[in-house]
């Protein structure tokens, strides 16, 4: 008997899995709302990575894209992650929002953007990427955060207007 009394019933059992339930069910609305306001700031910490890393381009002299490569193909966004990984030491995960990332899992892997930060190809001049102050250097590939493109100009973060 002494056994017995030490083991759970199940009604005691049924109760602890409906309570777990029911905090899951609880915790579960705030995790929804927490994702993408965490994965937002891991979007705009990268645009202020690529910022502060291009930075001393925009008074030296913008990096071009060879000539050849046709704005916003493969080729370019492959120029970019690899100049940026060899001149910059950019890592890869820094041109990736998991926003988008997500929303492109069902693309084939082939269509699939290589990066999701576009930069805008300034002159190769000195200064030129500084001197219209409302001109972005980079912006987000898509709307994923509502509210606009993200995108970083000399002054800062913004959001492109829809």
């Amino acid at each position: 008997m002494h056994r017995a009394d030490r083991a759970f019933t199940l009604l005691e059992m049924l109760a602890a899995v409906g309570i777990v339930l029911i905090l899951v069910a609880m915790v579960y609305p705030v995790l929804e709302k927490t994702t993408p306001r965490a994965e937002k700031v891991v979007c705009l910490g990268n645009l202020k990575s690529l910022h502060t890393a291009f930075s001393p381009y925009a008074t030296e002299g913008w990096p071009q894209i060879p000539p050849g490569i046709p704005l916003g193909s493969m080729e370019e966004q492959l120029f970019w992650m690899k100049f940026s990984k060899s001149h910059l030491n950019i890592p890869e995960k820094t041109w990736h929002c998991p926003t988008i990332a997500r929303s492109f899992r069902s693309t084939p892997e082939s269509e699939r953007p290589i990066i999701h930060y576009l930069p805008t190809p300034f002159s190769a001049h000195p200064g030129q990427a500084n001197k219209n102050s409302q001109m972005p250097w980079f912006i987000e590939i898509a709307n994923a955060h509502g509210g606009g493109n993200l995108l970083i100009r000399q002054i800062g973060l913004d959001t492109a207007p829809e």
